[in-house]
């Protein structure tokens, strides 16, 4: 999710906490589990850090080891000694770490649920795990937790513990609901698609509309699933691997290497340029957008494959698809 909603939903969570009557009663241990949940709510996407030595680098390691088994534990038990520390709470710090956990543990479970990806298994597995289910910026959830924060804040929750836990369960069945239309979304292109090597499916979002590729013998199909209508948009020939020497020159390049280390779908097409050198773009077909390709590594090379501008990164505004 968006680092929006992640705070958003460690404001809300810490709001749950208020079902303890230890949190409940004691306004210090309730202001040492807000800092705790917002803070371990964001801590994962702390590998932000990488964006200082390049887009290559944050991309490669972005949702890696940051968001892994180890770190589960690792961020709680940076987060919780020194918030509980802090705020005079030491004898309760075991309950501010638990609500710090939890608030990891949602972090990585909500970006679980988009279409990116996360390495959430490392060490154990490698591969980037994504259920395709929600927006990186869905809506419902930002409104539902929204205006359940902003009646707290006004002070219309005389229980708050209870009307949170009803904002988080109201959650969970939302997502699983997302996650099961996803399965039955998936099913309708497959159908359609009965020979095909892979099927993405992306939510929008609309509820009722998603966006699908399909990779075939022939190449790529993509399109729109709209109630259970599929509206193929466009199509892709399967490209020839390292086509051209300037193909093979830009998988040396680091920008390219970085997109490919996630990319499940990787495509490229190539260009010659009016002063004789190339351009060489690659994206991952899963993030496919009609007009253009809006997530996309660019390598220009001259006549000779020497690179002279590499390019990495999303082109395109939050409200635009694909939303992830």
């Amino acid at each position: 999710m968006d680092t929006g909603s992640h705070l958003l939903f460690g404001a809300t969570l810490a709001g749950a906490a208020h079902l303890s009557p230890i949190v409940h009663g004691d306004p210090a241990l309730s202001g040492a589990v807000l800092c705790a949940a917002l803070i371990g709510s964001h801590a994962p996407d702390f590998d932000a850090v990488f964006r200082l030595k390049g887009t290559d680098a944050y991309v490669k390691h972005h949702r890696g080891w940051s968001h892994s088994l180890p770190a589960l534990l690792l961020w709680p038990l940076l987060i919780a000694p020194l918030t509980a520390w802090a705020f005079g709470e030491w004898p309760h710090a075991a309950i501010v770490f638990g609500w710090a956990l939890l608030a990891v543990v949602l972090h990585v479970a909500f970006d679980l649920t988009n279409a990116y990806g996360v390495q959430c298994l490392l060490p154990v597995r490698r591969g980037w795990l994504h259920l395709d289910s929600l927006c990186l910026t869905d809506p419902f959830l930002l409104l539902l937790h929204g205006t359940a924060f902003i009646v707290w804040l006004a002070g219309g929750w005389s229980a708050p513990g209870t009307a949170f836990l009803a904002v988080w369960l109201a959650t969970a069945g939302y997502a699983l609901l997302r996650i099961a239309h996803h399965g039955l979304a998936v099913r309708l292109v497959k159908r359609r698609f009965p020979r095909a090597i892979a099927v993405h499916v992306l939510p929008d979002l609309l509820w009722h509309r998603w966006h699908y590729v399909v990779q075939t013998d022939e190449g790529f199909r993509m399109g729109r699933l709209v109630g259970r209508k599929l509206q193929p948009t466009a199509q892709l020939p399967r490209e020839e691997a390292d086509a051209h020497d300037c193909v093979r020159a830009s998988r040396r390049v680091s920008h390219v290497q970085a997109l490919l280390h996630f990319a499940k779908r990787a495509y490229v097409q190539w260009q010659e340029q009016p002063d004789g050198g190339y351009l060489v773009t690659w994206t991952d077909l899963r993030f496919w957008r009609e007009r253009d390709w809006p997530f996309r590594a660019e390598v220009r090379l001259d006549r000779q494959l020497n690179v002279i501008d590499q390019k990495l990164g999303w082109h395109k505004k939050a409200w635009e698809p694909p939303y992830v």
